[in-house]
């Protein structure tokens, strides 16, 4: 379970820092992709979790690990770390825990992308 007393922001700073300054149209349009992309795959998420289909938990969760592992979101790619294994590993009962925190991490990196 991730650690709720995690200080870490939600997107790497100095990652987010050397990107504002090298690449900020890059940046800008990878945060775009991920403002369209990713409400689509959590709201696929929270399905496959009330289903408890174990098989998409684990394909959604690897996929949100990804793109917030390549994008400096350590808090997220966590938390879906964690998710994932929890499908993984056939613990339907924490699937429900498991994406209330992906969902607040995700929440938390939506905010710092949008101000």
């Amino acid at each position: 379970m991730t650690d709720p007393a995690d200080t870490r922001p939600p997107i790497n700073e100095a990652w987010l820092t050397r990107m504002r300054s090298t690449k900020p149209e890059f940046l800008a349009k990878l945060f775009e992709v991920f403002l369209e992309d990713e409400p689509r795959r959590i709201t696929a998420l929270g399905d496959a979790v009330c289903r408890a289909d174990l098989e998409m938990v684990r394909y959604l969760a690897h996929s949100i690990k990804g793109a917030a592992a390549t994008l400096g979101m350590e808090r997220l790619c966590d938390a879906s770390r964690e998710l994932e294994h929890a499908a993984k590993d056939g613990q339907a009962e924490a699937l429900a825990v498991q994406y209330t925190q992906v969902l607040g991490e995700m929440e938390a990196v939506f905010e710092v992308m949008r101000g």
